[in-house]
């Protein structure tokens, strides 16, 4: 069940709907429960699709993983996410017809991730996956309001762009070796001291948009979530087990998120 939960992907799911619901949190907006269920739903078929469209060349590679050894069960659970993620949207989109486009743009996105190679282009990786959790969890509960201010959106997107940036970086050190070198990570660019100096460095900056978002407590609840994500990316390297990465700095959005939530 452990196995099950961290590598169906329902674990990063989790995370990305409570990032969500965070949002809601630090800018005192009612929740709209429905869009934090799409985010769920979509986050769990965005990454289960990326893994089924590529299971036999993951199987050259990696023929003990967990989407290798569950394939039927992967694609029973990328049917459900895709149903649940259409039932939560028809929920919601009537609020603001508008975000379709939104969602269509991160619809290509992910697609484009996962079949069409974009994670292949050298050095867009990175910026992609942060930039779309960033949309996603960051700038279009703002959107589903009825009123809300253009430098709210930029803070709040810039927010969880630089904090994803940040706890995304260790897994492209995990990747040395793995990665091939056209893709351009920023390990393989600048190496792994100089990537890590890179991550803490946006995590810092996500501290101080953090700060023009949240209560006074709230930073505080923040802070002390940063030095523990900043543990885990200063003791990352690519011998650490995948349970590292998989498990606890996914599952540091999920601490962080009722850190903060226990002192809102």
């Amino acid at each position: 069940m452990f196995r099950f939960l961290i590598y169906s992907n329902i674990w990063i799911s989790i995370g990305s709907a409570l990032l969500t619901y965070l949002i809601y949190i630090i800018n005192d907006i009612k929740p709209n429960y429905s869009y934090i269920g799409f985010v769920f739903f979509s986050t769990l078929f965005s990454y289960l699709l990326q893994r089924v469209a590529r299971v036999k060349k993951i199987a050259k590679t990696s023929p003990k993983s967990w989407v290798v050894l569950n394939k039927k069960a992967a694609v029973l659970l990328l049917i459900v996410s895709f149903v649940g993620a259409f039932l939560c949207f028809s929920r919601f989109y009537s609020t603001n017809p508008f975000i379709f486009y939104w969602i269509l743009i991160l619809g290509i996105i992910s697609t484009g991730y996962s079949i069409a190679d974009f994670r292949d282009v050298p050095y867009l990786k990175i910026i992609m996956i942060a930039a779309s959790w960033g949309i996603t969890c960051g700038t279009i509960p703002l959107f589903l309001i009825k009123s809300y201010e253009l430098n709210s959106v930029i803070l709040n997107f810039s927010w969880v762009f630089c904090y994803l940036l940040a706890i995304t970086i260790p897994f492209d050190i995990r990747d040395l070796g793995i990665d091939e070198e056209r893709k351009k990570t920023i390990p393989q660019w600048v190496g792994i001291k100089i990537s890590k100096i890179i991550a803490l460095s946006f995590l810092i900056f996500s501290i101080l948009i953090f700060g023009f978002l949240s209560s006074p407590i709230q930073l505080v609840g923040y802070v002390v979530s940063s030095l523990f994500s900043g543990y885990l990316i200063y003791n990352s390297n690519k011998n650490r087990p995948d349970i590292y990465f998989t498990f606890f700095i996914d599952g540091h959005i999920i601490f962080q998120f009722f850190l903060i939530l226990y002192l809102s």
